[in-house]
């Protein structure tokens, strides 16, 4: 039976979905609100054809305006509307519905039904932190659009399209140049494995055998470089731009200096497994990973000095950035303040949770990549959450992405409850971002409302 009857099915209780979220969005908050307030005057320069105006708080690339001048000159609408740029990223949401499909298509199990794949895809689609930024003017959705496309084209071995769509990326937002590294490192593993006659991606080359293999220098070689050749130009121009901008971050440098952040890491796997609680704990449960521990006295022991060694690093390069601690808009701000802050132990004393969520994530992807796949998105991950000084969940979305899509397909039980899971924490936070607005002293009479 053809899955495509249940994707359009899918397909349209999003679209449904998202078109009413916005109209509600766009009713209730028809000025630009946080970060659109630097967004969309830079847009309505560009709809207006002043390409030399740029607000140096701005730290992205103009990828979101350029993009907005399609429509706006296809309509013949300048300066452009707040409702009309938003639509912008509504647009590219359903197109992001459409790559995160064949992504799913594409890693689903033999064994996968074509409900379950539509399931599945419906609920990435409506990922919490994705799905709220599409009705916003935000970079979020086009800069996760490029890089899932770019990945989907590697796929295909389409790879001179998945380079141009990792260029592209980068105009939304510069870390992605860490992806398209990664997309170009994953196609040209899957070639050199193929070459191997390695069919199972989880039974895949060691670190010696790549580099014993790269090491000969033959035709086989050649032709991998050639592969990587346009991935290796998007990188190449990265470098120039780094060269010519002395640094990675546009506009004001002063907020977004770079650290030495490793416990991101540690927020980003306790994230990961909370936020898709229902279909990775179900799989590997905490009650699984204390009897693994109990089991042998090693493997306890090893978890004890596991956590010695992260909580050293959490003594050590913890970071409280001005603005987590500064802006109560932001469900971060609550998290630090009444969970970490509540006492100093805390930080360390949910350690063991940070090792669960490490492993329950290994769990639910060791059958699918080698573990020389994992160690290259760890290493990405790190290359982009590590030099954060700030804690947003947003930053947290590519390596999610990257990392689900590659996760054993989970049965039909588990992905219903976590569409339920999804549609319940979707239909939460728009409700207080709608319903709870509240005033700040120093700015009297102007609503702020929480939201990711």
């Amino acid at each position: 039976m053809s899955r495509l009857p249940f994707a359009v099915a899918a397909f349209g209780v999003y679209a449904a979905a998202s078109l009413a979220l916005l109209r509600h969005i766009n009713l209730a908050v028809p000025e630009p609100y946080m970060d659109e307030i630097f967004h969309i005057p830079q847009a309505q320069r560009y709809c207006a054809g002043l390409f030399r105006e740029w607000d140096p708080k701005l730290t992205t690339p103009p990828g979101l305006y350029l993009v907005s001048l399609v429509p706006a000159w296809m309509l013949g609408v300048s300066p452009c509307s707040v409702e009309m740029l938003r639509t912008t990223n509504w647009v590219l949401g359903l197109a992001l519905f459409w790559t995160m499909r064949f992504l799913v298509t594409r890693h689903s199990q033999p064994q996968a039904t074509a409900l379950n794949s539509a399931l599945l895809t419906l609920v990435l689609a409506l990922f919490p932190v994705t799905f709220f930024l599409n009705h916003l003017y935000y970079t979020d959705t086009g800069s996760l659009l490029f890089v899932l496309l770019a990945y989907a084209l590697s796929l295909q071995e389409r790879h001179a399209l998945a380079g141009l769509a990792g260029f592209v990326s980068l105009w939304f937002r510069q870390t992605n140049v860490v992806w398209v590294a990664f997309v170009g490192f994953s196609a040209a593993l899957t070639s050199i494995q193929r070459k191997h006659g390695i069919a199972d991606s989880n039974r895949g080359l060691s670190l010696v055998q790549l580099l014993k293999w790269l090491l000969r220098f033959d035709g086989h070689v050649l032709s991998i470089l050639l592969l990587l050749t346009p991935y290796l130009a998007v990188v190449g121009l990265f470098a120039v731009f780094l060269y010519a901008n002395q640094g990675i971050v546009l506009g004001d440098k002063s907020h977004h200096a770079a650290g030495v952040h490793l416990p991101q890491m540690f927020y980003f796997c306790s994230y990961v497994v909370g936020i898709s609680a229902p279909s990775i704990v179900l799989s590997a449960s905490p009650l699984r990973f204390v009897r693994r521990l109990t089991s042998r006295p090693r493997r306890f022991i090893l978890e004890i000095a596991l956590c010695a060694i992260m909580m050293a690093i959490i003594r050590r390069f913890t970071i409280e950035h001005p603005f987590l601690l500064s802006d109560n808009r932001h469900y971060p701000f609550y998290i630090w303040k009444n969970i970490y802050r509540r006492h100093w132990a805390v930080r360390y004393a949910v350690t063991p949770l940070y090792t669960y969520a490490a492993w329950a994530m290994y769990q639910c992807i060791k059958l699918r990549q080698s573990t020389l796949w994992l160690l290259a998105l760890t290493a990405c991950t790190m290359a982009v959450l590590v030099p954060s000084p700030l804690l947003e969940f947003r930053y947290f979305t590519a390596p999610y992405f990257f990392f689900r899509l590659n996760c054993s397909q989970p049965s039909t039980r588990s992905t219903v409850l976590e569409l339920a899971w999804f549609v319940v924490v979707n239909a939460l936070t728009v409700w207080i971002f709608l319903n709870k607005p509240f005033t700040w002293d120093s700015e009297p009479g102007r609503l702020q409302r929480f939201m990711w």
